[in-house]
């Protein structure tokens, strides 16, 4: 009795590690995207529809523009404001982004594993992401597709590119509807509304209405932002890759897989702060030692030893300041005052450039 009460105790305690490590790797510290998200007063967020052929008026699209600003307004911080700029091109009418869609197309056989454990094969269209950036890229140069600039530093220009696409289901690198990228996001639109994608949950396929891909937008548009993935993929420094735990694709929001919400919890939310605040701390961190790197670097001479001097009060003063902040920042934060902290940003980002 006493060695079967040890196992179970071993066993559950194992359990319970196991549930605690999972937990702080998918909740208290959920993995991001790999870059550095910064924090802006605004975002514009520059919507382009491209349509095979040229429609009249923007409510005429096959999309719901409410809803999807309603999305994206929700990725704002309560600090932040929000600017919409709408754009509707033809590909009929833009011989060089006809060139552009065109190039990036493909098509490929894509193996699909079926719920009865067998394989099938399924000819798929798709755009190439990384083509279709690039192509996107020269146009933007060129003036074709450049929406209301700002040349204040306090905003960010979110360029979102969704494309209209009638007839046969089109994807993005073979098995998505959105894709962020760093200098864009790129949508697509099909006319199927219950397509049987490449996932499965309880012995069934999971469906996807390609005629409305708002939930697969918003989650590319917020990793674009700051850096949100879905929950149930973190970082193994064992593999030294991602690695993924469906057991914590939950919720209804635009990255649990299994339902069809598409709001942003209050928890992605909060995510969204972290992340901003993670990326302020870190660049004010590196300055701080790149100018302490600077100060060991110089040879004590009488020279020298003069000039420190005569600044030497503004140094400290500048250092105590930024210390200071980093305090207020971090207590804000361990009280989950993510709003207060964000206030502080802009303060820490001049205080670190001093």
């Amino acid at each position: 009795d006493i060695q079967n009460y040890t196992v179970a105790r071993d066993s559950f305690l194992s359990h319970l590690g196991a549930t605690l490590w999972g937990s702080m790797r998918h909740i208290v510290a959920p993995s991001s995207a790999e870059g550095a998200f910064h924090y802006y007063e605004k975002i514009s967020f520059q919507l382009y529809f491209i349509t095979q052929e040229k429609v009249k008026r923007i409510d005429l699209l096959p999309v719901e523009l409410r809803v999807i600003m309603q999305g994206l307004s929700s990725l704002i911080v309560p600090s932040q404001k929000v600017q919409f700029n709408t754009h509707m091109l033809a590909l009929s009418e833009d011989p060089a982004l006809a060139m552009a869609f065109s190039i990036a197309r493909r098509a490929a056989t894509v193996p699909i594993l079926l719920v009865n454990g067998t394989y099938r094969t399924t000819i798929r269209s798709y755009i190439d992401s990384f083509i279709l950036q690039h192509q996107l890229q020269r146009l933007s140069g060129s003036g074709s597709l450049r929406g209301a600039q700002s040349n204040s530093r306090s905003t960010l220009e979110v360029p979102v590119f969704w494309f209209i696409q009638q007839g046969e289901p089109l994807l993005i690198d073979k098995h998505y509807q959105a894709k962020a990228l760093p200098d864009m996001v790129i949508v697509v639109q099909s006319s199927q509304s219950e397509w049987e994608s490449h996932l499965q949950c309880n012995g069934q396929s999971l469906l996807w209405d390609l005629r409305n891909p708002i939930k697969a937008g918003l989650a590319a548009t917020a990793e674009h932002l700051a850096g949100l993935v879905p929950l149930h993929l973190t970082y193994s420094h064992a593999h030294e890759n991602a690695i993924q735990d469906w057991i914590w694709s939950v919720g209804c929001n635009p990255f649990a897989s299994t339902s069809s919400g598409w709001h942003i919890s209050l928890f992605q939310s909060d995510s969204i702060a972290r992340n901003y605040i993670v990326t302020s701390l870190d660049e004010s961190v590196q300055f701080v030692n790149s100018a302490i790197d600077l100060l060991l670097m110089e040879r004590t001479s009488e020279y020298t030893f003069k000039v420190f001097k005569a600044q030497e009060q503004s140094l400290i003063s500048s250092y105590n300041t930024v210390v200071s902040l980093w305090r207020r920042i971090a207590g804000a934060v361990g009280e989950m005052r993510y709003g207060d902290s964000i206030r502080l940003l802009s303060m820490l980002e001049d205080a670190s450039l001093r």
